[in-house]
């Protein structure tokens, strides 16, 4: 029997595929890279923005018309909140709530796997692995439906998760990318660990590799934290995502976030204390339906004045659901300019953040070969041209010699 997957959305989805991927292969399913000629079509979804709904619903629609015979397997935020809208498309479909999810392959195959929180052994072409450590989100941010989602707030135990990690180390992983729906919530069933705990474990570890965060809410950065992170050196990369989504406290009001402007920008200097040559980056939201002109302006000059590394901007889209949705929008248009906006400050501040970069050491891992040269990935999150042919899947040092076309350039050792 062979199976294609498809996932939309986060690195959660991700993680999470990867690993029902694996089981079924163990359950003895083929693994195809062709849905024309599946027998099953797993199909893990999103609901982050209308954007996601949409390439989830015409995916169940090409896919249906390319191979009506193969069943989908249908999970993940967008089928759990709205199961109908799918059943629509396909009413054969077998839908899987968030909850059920890791219930699939057993269901399917008839061959019992235990709950492991979806343990990965692997990435086949990659030399960074993503590791899944807690699931769930409480906050009440009035433009996310995701919390609706994924209610049930939970954590990888500890022993298991460092039993997993030093499994991806042998298996040649030299970085681990730490994930979850809300990182900083990571508390161990067992021991009561924390987050912070929790790294000073996996940072202990022998051998060579490296571990970097996914993401941190502001609110999840505190010194005691750091602390630990910069006492591990080269073992931790400096590279931070804090989700900002507005720099107008009026606006960080209404989309019900829990800080200001000011404990954000305290959450950066407190970061660029102790890692100077961090990357710091960060998610805003551009049209937000209570988003004047003047919030929109006090935003683009927050970001400037804490000198962000880059920014993720997102068009603001109501979510069936979320509170915000109920507020009278921006026009299209008055969104579409904000965005474009955001987006020329993020060039700026990325090319401004490489620039700075220039001769100076970082630490790499190379990734792959890229024509002459061979990529790398910074400890601060910055890809880097490699002059020569290093080898891939290396840890080393880089001496920054210039940046130009959103690479630096550099010569490893």
């Amino acid at each position: 029997m062979k199976i294609y997957f498809k996932t939309f959305g986060c690195r959660v989805n991700q993680i999470e595929t990867q690993s029902v991927s694996e089981k079924f292969s163990l359950a003895g399913y083929a693994r195809t890279e062709n849905a024309g000629e599946a027998d099953f079509i797993f199909i893990n979804t999103c609901c982050v923005t209308e954007k996601a709904d949409r390439d989830v619903l015409n995916f169940i629609k090409k896919s249906s018309a390319l191979n009506p015979a193969a069943r989908l397997l249908v999970t993940g935020c967008y089928s759990t909140l709205f199961p109908e809208a799918v059943l629509r498309l396909r009413k054969d479909a077998l839908l899987f709530p968030n909850p059920e999810k890791e219930k699939i392959v057993s269901i399917i195959s008839g061959k019992e796997f235990g709950p492991d929180f979806f343990k990965v052994t692997g990435f086949e072409g990659k030399t960074r692995a993503f590791v899944k450590i807690q699931d769930g989100c409480d906050l009440k941010c009035s433009y996310c439906i995701v919390p609706f989602g994924r209610k049930e707030i939970k954590s990888k135990d500890s022993r298991e998760l460092l039993e997993e990690i030093r499994l991806l180390l042998r298996n040649g992983f030299k970085e681990i990318i730490l994930s979850g729906t809300r990182l900083g919530y990571y508390k161990c069933p067992e021991k009561g660990w924390g987050l912070k705990e929790l790294l000073a474990e996996l940072l202990a570890l022998p051998g060579e590799f490296r571990i970097r965060l996914s993401s941190l809410e502001p609110m999840e950065i505190n010194p005691a934290l750091l602390s630990v992170l910069a006492g591990a050196g080269d073992k931790f990369c400096d590279h931070f995502h804090l989700p900002l989504q507005s720099g107008s406290d009026a606006v960080l009001k209404a989309m019900k976030r829990p800080y200001n402007g000011a404990f954000f920008s305290e959450r950066v200097e407190m970061i660029r204390k102790l890692f100077p040559r961090a990357g710091i980056f960060s998610d805003v939201i551009a049209g937000f339906p209570r988003e004047t002109e003047r919030d929109f302006e006090d935003t683009l000059l927050f970001i400037e004045k804490n000198a962000l590394s880059g920014l993720h901007a997102f068009t603001y889209s109501a979510r069936e659901g979320a509170e915000a949705g109920k507020y009278p929008g921006k026009p299209q248009a008055v969104k579409a300019a904000r965005s474009k906006k955001l987006r020329e400050l993020d060039l700026k501040l990325r090319s401004r953040f490489s620039v700075s970069l220039t001769g100076s050491r970082l630490k790499v891992i190379t990734l792959k070969r890229k024509g002459d040269f061979t990529l790398g990935l910074s400890s601060n999150f910055q890809n880097v041209l490699l002059e020569g042919s290093p080898g891939v899947n290396l840890l080393g040092e880089a001496r920054i010699k210039g940046f130009s076309d959103k690479f630096l350039s550099g010569e490893f050792s």
